[in-house]
């Protein structure tokens, strides 16, 4: 991290495109990522890298083998994966140090031929010529950048929650991945409790869990604050203190006009303020996903029921009580605070339920951090020119929320792929790709694609409103070559499984195509 920059903001830099002297390293990356590997057509990379890239590669196949700790908390669940590892599945180690270049070429085929372009369309045309509905897709070849199969790539559709993908490339282009959010209290007798949100929606309404779903807690948050402040009250008082929100953070309007009221009262979204409890849900949506109609009003309230408990332990008759919002910022100093988890964390966990509320918060925060406004017009403002800063065209982009619940956003396929290819060629992307969904295993794919030769093979990140449904993300073909692919679907209305099975289908096909000449 650089002196110079704020904390948690990323430093300034010059915006850059692919750098084709990296290639190598960049279509490495992928086969290792994507449990396949590249055609080697640059300089071999040096030893160390090799082992750096490999570990990565192999702890991915570990987790989806053997699943670790997922960042929300738990496990992930029984994997379905199905399909066969790239060569073989990678050896226990004692230490990380044990892998060295010999281990690599046992694992990673370095040499996949690319699919030959006829051969893939042919392929591709075919399937598209039986399908009902209206499917537009792109694929790219992930080592060399260039495009194998364009069918609309450069119409504007409507993302959904592909979007998402553009939100993420922007606040970590303004916001480091140990980037924490905080959320104070600050407390005057006569005002009484401030709860300040800090753009943490994570937040638990209990005691800090210490994983990325809920780790501040707000029964932490409470005690620290009764700490500060207890010593203002004796046992012989008998009040009511107010207990506010300060939203203040964030501008209105809250909710977008654009947004139906469905979205709302289905719980796919609620007001954007700048602090939600377990990412817009009442409890862990592990065991109940009921969506809070105010995430200010259920987490201040929650807050002061914690306090007055508190008093109560401390023989004081005093009731805490949730008094309103305040959107203008106070002067109070701060007498409690508590810190979320690392924004990569979030950024996760996020990415794999397309969580709505996050992502909205998300942008918000990138923007504050570009210096924009934290409403859906600088939000939108933030993204666009990061867009053109990253090198994306974005003469077919048009960003209405950060989320992609709007069907007034628009993007192309072709600007999906090239997000990719740019997040790739640079580090501090890297953690939108451990964030992707894996076919058969965990988020929004946890359920398509389940079987061999897909499952654990297939990553990417999934969109779906009424008017259209997609999904971009990668692929490894038969003969191991590492494709991006972007499909786009209309015509389902609310038949959504209809949609989802096309688009599976297709990057099923390009999966099983290894689309060589004789």
């Amino acid at each position: 991290m650089m002196a110079a920059k704020q904390s948690g903001r990323r430093a300034n830099r010059t915006p850059k495109g692919r750098n084709r002297n990296t290639s190598w390293l960049i279509g490495l990356l992928i086969g290792i990522v994507g449990g396949a590997g590249m055609a080697l057509v640059y300089p071999a990379p040096s030893t160390d890298i090799m082992k750096i890239q490999a570990r990565d590669w192999y702890q991915s196949m570990r987790d989806l083998v053997t699943p670790s700790a997922a960042p929300g908390g738990g496990t992930t669940g029984m994997p379905q994966v199905y399909a066969a590892p790239p060569i073989g599945l990678p050896p226990e180690a004692d230490t990380d140090e044990v892998l060295d270049i010999e281990n690599v070429s046992e694992l990673v085929n370095v040499n996949a031929p690319r699919p030959d372009t006829e051969q893939l369309t042919r392929a591709l045309n075919t399937e598209m010529g039986e399908l009902n509905l209206n499917n537009r897709m792109v694929v790219v070849d992930a080592a060399t950048g260039n495009t194998l199969y364009d069918a609309g790539g450069q119409d504007q559709i409507v993302p959904a929650s592909t979007l998402k993908l553009f939100t993420a490339a922007t606040v970590l282009e303004h916001l480091d991945t140990d980037h924490r959010f905080a959320t104070s209290a600050s407390y005057s007798t006569d005002s009484g409790v401030v709860l300040t949100g800090g753009g943490d929606g994570l937040l638990a309404t209990g005691e800090g869990t210490g994983e990325t779903m809920g780790y501040a807690g707000l029964a932490d948050l409470a005690e620290k604050t009764w700490d500060s402040i207890s010593d203002q009250f004796s046992a012989g008082d008998n009040l009511t203190v107010d207990v506010w929100a300060d939203v203040s953070r964030y501008n209105q309007p809250w909710v977008h006009p654009g947004w139906s009221e469905s979205l709302m009262t289905g719980g796919w979204i609620s007001p954007i303020y700048p602090m939600n409890t377990f990412g817009g849900f009442y409890v862990n949506p592990r065991t109940e996903n009921t969506a809070v109609e105010d995430g200010a009003v259920h987490a201040t309230a929650a807050y002061a029921r914690h306090l007055t408990a508190l008093a109560e332990a401390d023989s004081m008759n005093i009731e805490f009580s949730y008094a309103g919002q305040q959107t203008r910022s106070n002067d109070l100093e701060a007498v409690a605070t508590v810190r979320s988890a690392p924004l990569g964390q979030q950024l996760e966990y996020a990415m794999k339920q397309s969580n709505n509320m996050l992502f909205e918060m998300f942008g918000r925060e990138a923007a504050l951090a570009a210096g924009n406004s934290p409403d859906f017009d600088g939000t939108a403002a933030t993204m666009q020119s990061t867009m053109g800063d990253l090198g994306i065209s974005t003469e077919n982009l048009q960003f209405v929320d950060n989320s992609g619940l709007s069907p007034n956003s628009r993007a192309t396929l072709n600007s999906m792929v090239q997000l990719y290819d740019v997040m790739l060629a640079d580090e501090q992307f890297r953690p939108v790709f451990h964030a992707l969904t894996v076919a058969g295993y965990d988020g929004t794919m946890r359920n398509r694609m389940a079987e061999a030769p897909y499952s654990g093979i297939v990553r990417s990140k999934t969109g779906t409103l009424e008017v259209a449904s997609s999904n971009a993300g990668m692929t490894v073909t038969a003969d191991g070559r590492a494709l991006w692919f972007a499909v786009n679907t209309t015509g389902a209305g609310e038949d959504y499984a209809a949609a989802r099975a096309e688009q599976d289908r297709l990057v099923q096909v390009l999966t099983d195509c290894g689309c060589q000449t004789e």
